[in-house]
C-alpha cells in the first residue's frame, strides 16, 4: 500500500504542518467571531419590532428612520380609528434620552 503524495508532503516538515493548522484554525475563528456579530447585530436591529404587537402602523413621511421619526396629526389616529375593521387605535412616542452620571 503506498503513502499518498500529500500526506508525505504535510509531514515532512511536521512544525510547518503544526503552524499551517494553527493559521487556518485562527482565521476560522475570526470568521466566526465575524459571524457573531453579524447576528447580533441583526437581532438587535429587529427587537422593536418584535416587541410591537399590531397589524398596521403609521409613520409620518417626514420620518427618515424608526430612530429619527416626526410626528403627525392626531387626527390620522381618530381617521384610522374610525375604520371599521380596525379593533384599536395606540400612538407611540420615541425619543432618545440622554443618561447623566449622578456622580
Amino acid at each position: 500500500m503506498k503513502t499518498p503524495l500529500s500526506w508525505l508532503q504535510l509531514s515532512h516538515e511536521k512544525s510547518r504542518l503544526l503552524i499551517a493548522l494553527a493559521g487556518i484554525g485562527f482565521a476560522d475563528m475570526l470568521m466566526f467571531i465575524q459571524l457573531g456579530f453579524q447576528a447580533a447585530l441583526f437581532d438587535s436591529s429587529v427587537t422593536f419590532h418584535k416587541a410591537v404587537r399590531g397589524d398596521l402602523f403609521l409613520m409620518s413621511p417626514q420620518s427618515d428612520a424608526l430612530g429619527f421619526t416626526e410626528p403627525f396629526s392626531q387626527r390620522r389616529l381618530y381617521e384610522s380609528a374610525a375604520v371599521e375593521e380596525v379593533e384599536s387605535v395606540a400612538s407611540i412616542y420615541l425619543d432618545y434620552g440622554s443618561l447623566n452620571n449622578p456622580v
